[in-house]
């Protein structure tokens, strides 16, 4: 994938967004390159000088610029690069946006008690998983994306139905090209299964409810006797173990990264329908489903170091995980699902999406719709220098950025991706000692900004000097 300039990837990503207008979609274009190259900054921060921050509001003010206006672009582009691989990973999650105090007025409620004040965010993130799991996954971009506040007719009638719609909104992929559907256990529902069955989408979603299964593939609409059924959680704690496999595990604000020693096993599983379909109010009208054939994976780690909650995930999915192999791969599909939870961080802290204040909801979704893809690039940042760290960092990044850098650091230009990534980052704060790892997405932006304008200074001077 190539790294663009500012510049490039604005007019790639905006410059076919349908405005109303020809002069909003290039305002929209210079809001964007100026959002990429502060990203951090508030409105008026990143346009500069007041004639282009009231051109910014005037534009965000108007009708035909929504969330969805802006966003559809970059969706697009996804999807067409998501055609043209094997293998894609479709991974949604949900977060909630909180604003402060003196924000939109007509926002929504958060948090438990419902006193707090934002958005709901739901964003499909897709990824190329094509190389097998020996490969790190490669960010596409978002495939789909809802944005809605609780109080407004804009949310979803029921909020698990949005696993359904992002599915719905991803569409059928395209022969030879297998497209997975992946989430956590709040994506549990049988909603989000039967969308992914009927548009032909692969499915590998965490299982959170001890669901009423037949051991095994039964013939479709088969109603089982009771003394046939057994529970998903039960059925598989009594299948032997397939093999196994080290996991490093991210560490999180109660756990510490580790290695994690887990093992893997499998079954065929016929689900049935829930016993209480009927008592969901938006079931109500719908008659029971059928039961729905695929595989169960568990997934449970040996020996955790003492005071650590050891590692158990339960993975339904439509892949025959027949052997050891295809079920580690089923493995490795979920473990991706982390890129979803760094892309909503880098949508709020590398993007500061909740400290915008704007006075209407319809205002702060519209710069959300920039933001959101702005932090896509934000994540693809990271994620290149893993992928190919060997190649030329000329093939990848644009080449003015390489030889600027090449001069600032006193480095060879003809730099590999690693190295290239490597030094930006440390531009950024990142200290590249032996123990330091890889670089964290904060301190590539922070170091890419920084070459940036290293790259607008010494295009300046090359005007000048003409």
């Amino acid at each position: 994938m190539q790294m663009l300039t500012a510049g490039q990837w604005a007019r790639q990503q905006f410059g076919s967004v349908e405005l109303g207008d020809k002069r909003r979609t290039e305002r929209a274009v210079k809001l964007a390159e100026s959002a990429a190259l502060a990203a951090t900054a508030s409105l008026p921060g990143m346009c500069g000088v007041w004639k282009n921050t009231k051109a910014a509001y005037r534009l965000l003010d108007r009708k035909p610029v929504t969330f969805e206006s802006l966003s559809q672009t970059h969706r697009r582009l996804t999807l067409e690069s998501a055609a043209n691989c094997a293998v894609v990973l479709h991974v949604s999650d949900t977060t909630t946006l909180s604003f402060a105090y003196g924000a939109a007025a007509d926002l929504g409620p958060t948090g438990s008690s419902g006193r707090g004040r934002g958005m709901l965010l739901h964003s499909t993130l897709a990824l190329d998983v094509s190389r097998g799991s020996d490969a790190p996954a490669q960010v596409l971009g978002l495939s789909a994306q809802q944005l809605w506040a609780r109080q407004t007719s804009s949310a979803p009638a029921v909020e698990s139905s949005k696993w359904a719609m992002a599915i719905e909104a991803v569409g059928t992929p395209p022969p030879g090209s297998r497209w997975v559907h992946v989430g956590d256990c709040e994506s549990d529902c049988w909603e989000a299964l039967e969308a992914c069955r009927s548009r032909q989408m692969g499915f590998a979603l965490r299982a959170c409810q001890d669901r009423r299964v037949i051991a095994g593939h039964a013939a479709a609409g088969v109603t089982a006797p009771e003394g046939e059924t057994t529970t998903l959680f039960e059925l598989l704690k009594r299948q032997p173990m397939l093999g196994g496999k080290s996991l490093w595990v991210r560490g999180r604000k109660d756990r510490e990264a580790r290695w994690a020693k887990l093992a893997v096993c499998a079954v065929p599983v016929t689900l049935l329908s829930p016993k209480n379909w009927s008592d969901k109010p938006h079931r109500k009208d719908r008659p029971r489903p059928q039961a729905i054939a695929c595989w169960a994976v568990r997934v449970w780690e040996i020996d955790p170091p003492a005071g650590e909650d050891p590692i158990e995930w339960v993975i339904l999915t439509d892949e025959p995980a027949t052997d050891l192999e295809t079920a580690l791969k089923v493995m490795f599909w979920y473990s991706c699902r982390w890129l979803i939870e760094e892309y909503h961080k880098c949508l709020k802290t590398g993007c500061r999406a909740e400290d915008r204040q704007l006075e209407t909801a319809d205002r702060l979704g519209a710069l959300l719709g920039m933001l959101t893809v702005v932090a896509v690039r934000l994540l693809q940042l990271k994620h290149q220098a893993r992928c190919d760290p060997q190649r030329p960092a000329q093939q990848v990044a644009p080449k003015q950025h390489v030889k600027v850098l090449a001069a600032h650091r006193g480095l060879d230009e003809n730099m590999t991706v690693r190295q290239f990534w490597r030094e930006v980052a440390q531009m950024g704060g990142f200290l590249a000692r032996k123990s330091d790892g890889d670089p964290g997405w904060l301190t590539l932006w922070r170091g890419w900004q920084k070459l940036d304008l290293l790259v607008a200074g010494a295009e300046v001077g090359r005007t000048m000097r003409r």
